[in-house]
């Protein structure tokens, strides 16, 4: 009598395990039975549990996005004000040797030799201010194309901002 009420309680608790898809609390259709299961076997708790890992890793991944957002602008802001210096120091350079070069010009009227060489002077900077300038704005420019591809990433994992 005794191993017999053990059998049947062994198989009635068995027909009682119940699973994570059985205790979907959206599940409108669960029988009492089901959900007192859940609650006592502590599926429920194992659910949230789960879904609270969940949030916390999307959440810190949302973060790592911000954080390259953040480290993307504000290296988009250093090149830009670099930019804008780089600029400035042309500008200033430009007018001194321009200034310089035109003085020059009218001392050495009639020396092939000297307006050969101003020039070649002339042509150097314009050079150095394109090159200069054309670095900045490409570094500037790869930064956009690298904020776009993270922003495409994180499109793609589903995660928005």
């Amino acid at each position: 009598m005794y191993r017999l009420s053990i059998v049947a309680s062994t198989l009635l608790l068995g027909a009682c395990t119940v699973t994570q898809q059985d205790c979907d609390p959206r599940n409108a259709d669960a029988s009492f039975a089901t959900k007192f299961n859940c609650n006592t076997q502590g599926v429920y708790d194992q659910r949230v549990t789960h879904k609270q890992q969940v949030l916390l890793d999307e959440q810190k991944t949302n973060q790592m996005f911000r954080d390259v957002y953040a480290a993307i602008q504000k290296e988009r802001s250093e090149v830009s004000s670099e930019l804008g210096k780089n600029r400035s120091e042309y500008a200033s350079l430009n007018k001194a040797l321009n200034a310089l070069l035109s003085d020059l010009k009218k001392r050495a009227q009639g020396n092939q030799r000297i307006q050969t060489q101003i020039a070649g002077i002339e042509k150097d900077m314009a050079d150095v201010n394109r090159q200069d300038n054309t670095a900045v704005m490409q570094k500037q420019y790869e930064l956009q194309k690298l904020q776009n591809r993270v922003a495409d990433l994180e499109s793609d994992l589903g995660l928005q901002k």
